[in-house]
Formats: structure tokens, sequence, C-alpha cells
């Protein structure tokens, strides 16, 4: 399942004049109207009043530089909600951020500091030339790839996010198997360490029965103790082990 942004935003380079009024043409539906909604809804937010904009017909252009993903998002979402305009046409600029690997350690950051980040939940990603992938799985208690695009279209740098994150099955049973794995797992002896991490190094994901298990433990009996838990429990129906030994 991949969402480029979740804006319905059409991205067209046209090469237009920002800021000049719209022509007046009885062809045109509301045309001034739309013109001053438009300026109106941008004044409204200090980070949204440099942006200029042209409005043709139902279609609205905004150009300009924006100081992140979030503005330009927000900028674009509150244009869109105008009565008379059906589309923007973005060609708002973003500045580039120091680099790629200084944009990845920001944006691990942020995911590791979302409060809804369980054990039940894996997000990985890359960046590249400033657009970040995000993929991985997710439990659906709540909007979490929508939490994860707010967060990291803050971060300076980032020209876009694509979102690549499944959302794993609603069901009780596997809410229910969500809970018995990692309940039994925590209690384990073998796991006592773990209890005092921020953090977990592994992660349980479940859908319709079938447990996959990633990330790190360190070592091939708490490997091996994992996998058994999953197992055992009743209504597992598959276990997919890709838990990586090591990290001491």
């Amino acid at each position: 399942m991949t969402a480029r942004t979740g804006l319905a935003v059409l991205l067209a380079l046209s090469g237009m004049t920002a800021g000049a009024p719209p022509p007046a043409s009885g062809a045109q539906q509301r045309p001034a109207e739309v013109f001053a909604e438009v300026g109106a809804a941008l004044r409204e937010e200090a980070d949204l009043r440099r942006i200029d904009y042209r409005v043709d017909g139902a279609e609205v252009t905004l150009s300009g530089e924006v100081p992140t993903l979030w503005v330009k998002t927000r900028a674009i979402n509150r244009v869109l909600e105008i009565e008379g305009v059906d589309t923007v046409a973005s060609e708002l600029t973003i500045p580039a951020g120091e680099d790629d690997d200084a944009i990845a350690a920001d944006v691990g950051s942020a995911i590791r500091q979302y409060r809804h980040y369980t054990i039940w939940d894996y997000v990985g990603g890359s960046v590249v030339d400033g657009v970040v992938t995000l993929t991985g799985s997710v439990t659906p208690d709540r909007d979490k790839p929508a939490d994860l695009f707010d967060r990291i279209a803050r971060i300076p740098g980032v020209q876009d996010v694509a979102l690549e994150i499944f959302v794993q099955s609603a069901s009780r049973r596997d809410r229910d198997l969500r809970q018995l794995i990692a309940q039994r797992v925590r209690r384990h002896p073998v796991f006592a360490q773990y209890l005092l991490l921020t953090d977990s190094p592994f992660r349980i994901l479940v859908h319709e029965g079938e447990v996959l298990l990633v990330g790190t433990v360190r070592s091939g009996v708490e490997n091996r103790v994992i996998e058994q838990i999953a197992r055992q429990a009743f209504e597992t129906e598959r276990v997919i082990n890709r838990l990586q030994v090591g990290g001491g």
C-alpha cells in the first residue's frame, strides 16, 4: 500500500507568474472571490504569508519558498478547503538539508520518539535527495502512517515523504495474539534485561494469525525462545523469523 503524501495535489510546473491577480472573465467561477479567500487563508498563519499564488478558474498555483514539507502541505490543504478550488498546482520549494545522512538521523529519531511506536510496529526507510521513503508494518489502533508523515514533514531538508507502510489487521484475534506473545516474552527470564530499555530491539508483527519476528536479539537462545513463544500461542497460524543475532 503506497501513498506519496496523501495529498490531492496536481504537481504541474506551469511557469505562471506568481502573485498576479486573475484576469476578469465571465467564464470563470467567482475568480475574484476565490483569489481573496486564498489570500485570507494564507495570511492567517505566519509561515504561509510569504507564499505567492495565482487563481486560474478552479485551479490555484502556489509558489515561493517554505521552510519545511509540513508548511508546504499545510498551505496546499488550506487552499483545497476553499469552496471553488478543485486543484492546487505546487511550485513551492523547500531548502535542501545538510545531507541525506543528517536527514536520516533526524528521521530515525522522530520514529523512535513517536509515543505510539510499540513492540508490535516496525518502521524503516531510506533517504535519497531529501525524499524519505518509509516502509514497515504498524498496528491499526490509530492512523500511524499519517502521524509519522506529520512528524517527518517537519524535519528541515525533507522534500517529500513516500509512505509504504502496511497496516495490520484490526481483528480481535490478532489484538489478543499480539498481547499474549508480548506478555509471555516480557515475563520470560531470558528477556529480563530488555525491560529496562525504552525501545525494544526486536518487533512482533501480527496479521491474520501470521507472526513476523524482526529486529535484533543478543543470542541464538533469545532467538529460539521468541520463536517458540510465538509458535505456542493458540491462535498462531504461521511464524516467520527474520530476527538477527548481534548487538551485544
